[in-house]
């Protein structure tokens, strides 16, 4: 069996949100347009894996470059601990179509989802969430924050665009 290597970075990193709780999560991908669904993986100590068993819904929200410092910082605290929004000082807005989720009031781009399913799990647990609502600007594709591994950021610096 081959050792873990992480050649695969970059990786858009996101915040999850889980009720009143959030993290950074780089390791998500959608599956399935129709219907439209999104697998995560997350360590299993995880407060927010705590939360989203219990509530069985979540956000997952996509933040600007300029808001990098919080966003990451989130993910070395515990909402066992602290009320992140708060110690962060983060504004809040509630979900849509969820019930107890909130998400922040910068996102450029969030998909609402319920848990679908909680596939195999291997050292990180497995979700797959259907899709219940999305919401974004076009602005949310132009500065992403991309996760490099360990604690390395960066964002996009120049586009193109292929014409067959």
């Amino acid at each position: 069996m081959a050792t873990y290597r992480a050649f695969f970075y970059p990786m858009r990193l996101a915040l999850l949100c889980v009720g009143e709780n959030f993290m950074p999560l780089a390791w998500w991908t959608p599956v399935s347009k129709e219907p439209f669904r999104i697998l995560f993986a997350m360590d299993r100590g995880n407060h927010t894996l705590t939360l989203l068993r219990e509530l069985g819904e979540a956000a997952l929200s996509f933040l600007p470059w300029e808001e990098r410092e919080w966003v990451v910082r989130s993910g070395y605290l515990s909402g066992r601990k602290v009320r992140k929004a708060e110690r962060l000082g983060v504004a809040l807005r509630k979900a849509r179509n969820l019930a107890h989720t909130w998400v922040p009031e910068k996102a450029l781009a969030t998909f609402e989802l319920q848990v679908a399913e909680w596939p195999l799990e291997g050292d990180h647990a497995l979700f797959l969430g259907d899709v219940v609502h999305v919401e974004g600007s076009p602005r949310a594709k132009q500065r992403p924050i991309l996760f490099l591994g360990f604690r390395d950021y960066a964002t996009i610096g120049e586009t193109w665009r292929f014409r067959p």
